[in-house]
């Protein structure tokens, strides 16, 4: 979603910064009572997707909504703002954003090895089991047994006249 135009400090580090970590402390508490967004929403009488915007860090909310929120999580509003505006630098901010996304970045590709051995085991298995039900079938010849001469002749027919092309 792309920010509206507005004032500077609307567009600001700091302002960026105090909405997205607004945004976490209110999702941290709903988790905590164990409310899907959706039924935080419905208890505070905000709208689902403007809870879901305030909730990412990237709608604006009033006074009057977080009112709602707090109340509804049974918690002062002052709850809200608890560690907000630390001295925390851009920095330190982008440095837990990114441990975030490589900690997503790392369960993803777990799940995908995980798959992986999966198909690989289940692929081992078939094809296992493929092997057995061809010998089932087609039956080969013990070992110092003859392939009789029939087979043989066919072989050599096809290696003296190769089949035309086109």
């Amino acid at each position: 979603m792309t920010r509206r135009e507005g004032g500077t400090f609307e567009n600001s580090e700091a302002f960026i910064e105090a909405q997205g970590a607004l945004g976490r402390k209110i999702k941290r508490l709903r988790e905590q009572h164990g409310l899907s967004q959706r039924q935080l929403a419905s208890i505070a009488d905000v709208s689902g997707p403007h809870f879901g915007l305030i909730e990412a860090g990237v709608g604006n909310v009033s006074l009057l909504v977080l009112v709602k929120i707090a109340k509804a999580l049974g918690v002062p509003v002052s709850d809200l703002f608890e560690g907000i505006g630390s001295s925390r630098s851009a920095m330190d901010s982008a440095i837990v954003r990114l441990a975030a996304n490589l900690e997503k970045a790392v369960d993803h590709l777990r799940r995908r090895t995980d798959e992986i051995a999966r198909f690989a085991n289940d692929f081992g298995d078939f094809m296992q089991a493929y092997a057995e039900r061809k010998e089932q079938e087609e039956p080969r010849p013990a070992e110092g047994e003859r392939v009789p001469d029939v087979v043989r002749k066919r072989g050599r027919q096809r290696k003296a006249n190769p089949p035309e092309e086109g």
